[in-house]
């Protein structure tokens, strides 16, 4: 588009907010000990349902990091599959790291790509991020270092 084109687009546009057509991606952590992966995210990242997932967790940061199928095959991490419903099983996340199905839901918003394809980054949002969580441990999910 040329300059003046441009221009007059923004002109057209001043005090107008560009709406997205999807929620921001996000993961929530829900009480019934399951990861659900949100429309937004499963579109970003290309998956569906039947697919794979790793996911791993820095709890001093309580930031998830997930990788898709073939950058988990890639260091064979083990993996989550995704079922019809979007949802993944995080009963052993849940026990390992004390999240309290109690204070559920938790949403671990997105953050960032890393700057390998199929890697990104995603932080635990509002009030129940600063209660009851230990940060004893810098393991990932599965106990294997990433």
């Amino acid at each position: 588009m040329d300059t003046s084109k441009l221009d007059e687009l923004k002109s057209l546009l001043n005090g107008f907010d560009i709406v997205p057509p999807d929620s921001l991606p996000f993961i929530t952590l829900d009480n019934q000990r399951r990861f659900y992966i949100n429309a937004s995210l499963r579109k970003m990242i290309g998956v569906g349902a039947y697919e794979r997932l790793a996911i791993g967790y820095d709890p001093i940061k309580r930031q998830l990091i997930v990788l898709t199928t073939v950058t988990a095959d890639a260091i064979d991490a083990p993996t989550y599959t995704i079922d019809k419903r979007h949802y993944m099983s995080a009963r052993r996340f849940c026990a390992e790291y004390k999240y309290d199905v109690e204070d559920a839901p938790f949403t671990f918003a997105y953050d960032r790509a890393a700057s390998v394809a199929g890697v990104y980054y995603f932080r635990l949002k509002g009030v129940k991020a600063a209660r009851g969580l230990t940060s004893s441990s810098t393991e990932v999910v599965a106990h294997q270092s990433l």
